[in-house]
């Protein structure tokens, strides 16, 4: 079941597991192209043949969440593990929807708009969508575009604020300026400056008076250098978190490893006083080696090191938990270990006791 599981989870380190990985990754490719394909009036490839290989794909995805729930060494961290929520929708949304179509070799998206019925027909487009997902957990570096978006969500607000202003002026002004034969609503000047201030330009609604072209010439060289602002934003965070892509994505395979195993961040002060053969609060490199091993987080020893490095933080050649739980959960260091305000005063009343004696 060890082996099963880590030639799922991290092809990576097992013998041919880098073939399973690509032969798995050509069948959610095909699966995603096949019902686009088919919905073309003359399809390229035979309806019952198409059919069949869906089928057929189908309980191979399905197969694969089974395996995945059966090896699974922690059935929580399973469940809340959102690619396996995916692999999981991915493969009954399908099956649910053959089911409440008609077994016809017609394709599911014909047979959708046929019926009209709008949500049938949405959950057919998203089927290529969901089966492209599953990709998702062998892009490791995914997880660093979603660390720079959420460095830039904080600027998102005053910056979504201010777009609104801006909006909200020039469509006022182009309502204003221009005839109702042209522009005969607010919304419409709102949908104008819109397409305007994205740069789009669709040409639906252009303006007609001399005030009008002025309005949005001047709203074109505002636009542009505004949206230069976020942008920045945007490619600052992913440069910064680019730069130091070896440490996060080593911090995040680490990180799932531990879960995946049944492990939680408060595990780890307990685990720690295991492995410290020495007693001194503290494991030296070849002490977190040992844990890593037993653990069964299998990790090369190069990165190994790399990764014990980015836990010293002060350089003493050795990491306690703290520094540990710290670099790899954040989130759930101030719950074992409190604040920094809260250990300083321990360390205080500590003294003052010893005072005492």
């Amino acid at each position: 079941a060890k082996n099963v599981w880590r030639v799922l989870e991290d092809p990576q380190t097992v013998k041919f597991g880098w073939l399973f990985s690509r032969v798995m990754a050509f069948l959610i490719s095909t699966s995603a192209m096949l019902p686009v394909l088919q919905s073309v009036e003359d399809p390229p490839f035979d309806p019952g043949t198409t059919l069949w290989v869906q089928n057929v794909l189908d309980f191979i995805f399905m197969l694969e969440v089974v395996m995945r729930f059966y090896v699974c060494p922690n059935r929580i961290a399973y469940f809340i593990d959102i690619y396996n929520f995916n692999d999981l929708v991915a493969g009954l949304v399908p099956f649910v929807v053959r089911l409440s179509l008609s077994r016809s070799t017609v394709p599911l998206i014909i047979q959708a708009d046929n019926q009209d019925d709008k949500m049938v027909l949405f959950l057919v487009c998203m089927i290529p969508v969901l089966r492209l997902l599953k990709l998702l957990r062998r892009f490791q570096t995914f997880h660093l575009i979603q660390r720079a978006f959420r460095l830039a969500l904080e600027a998102l607000p005053v910056l979504l604020y201010t777009l609104s202003i801006l909006v909200l002026i020039w469509a006022s002004v182009i309502f204003v300026v221009e005839p109702r034969d042209n522009i005969s609503s607010m919304s419409e000047a709102l949908w104008l400056t819109i397409v305007t201030v994205g740069t789009i330009g669709y040409g639906d609604k252009v303006p007609q008076s001399s005030e009008g072209s002025v309005a949005v010439s001047t709203l074109i060289v505002v636009s542009a250098l505004y949206m230069a602002i976020p942008i920045g934003i945007v490619g600052k965070a992913f440069g910064d978190v680019w730069d130091d892509r070896d440490k996060l994505l080593l911090l995040n395979r680490t990180r799932l490893k531990f879960m995946n195993t049944g492990y939680k961040a408060k595990d780890i002060p307990a685990m720690f006083c295991n492995f410290d053969a020495d007693g001194d609060g503290e494991l030296t490199l070849q002490e977190f080696m040992a844990m890593m091993r037993t653990l069964e987080i299998v990790i090369d020893d190069g990165r190994v090191v790399e990764l014990f490095r980015s836990f010293d933080y002060d350089g003493s050649g050795s990491i306690d938990d703290e520094e540990f739980v710290r670099a790899l959960f954040p989130a759930a260091y101030v719950e074992i270990y409190g604040t920094e305000d809260d250990k300083v005063l321990g360390d205080k009343h500590d003294e003052a006791e010893h005072s005492d004696i």
